[in-house]
């Protein structure tokens, strides 16, 4: 028997594929320029790193989401 996920699991899955979908087609149209530079980067490359840290900071989440816990024996 499957079980269905629950609605972080979704929310997260949701989370991810908006990630994902800004850093490939429809987002690189949006973010495809040089100007303005922010930090000394091309907006473009500025908009990867961006991205990437979001990916960064949902996987951390997910991760003390769904990471077993700890059980004290004394």
């Amino acid at each position: 028997m499957k079980s269905r996920p629950t609605f972080p699991s979704r929310l997260m899955l949701i989370y991810f594929a908006i990630c994902a979908l800004a850093m490939v087609w429809p987002g690189a149209l949006i973010a495809n320029r040089i100007e303005p530079m922010i930090i000394g980067l091309p907006f473009f490359l500025f908009w990867y790193v961006a991205w990437v840290f979001a990916l960064f900071v949902g996987l951390v989440i997910a991760y003390r989401k769904d990471a077993p816990q700890e059980v004290d024996d004394e």
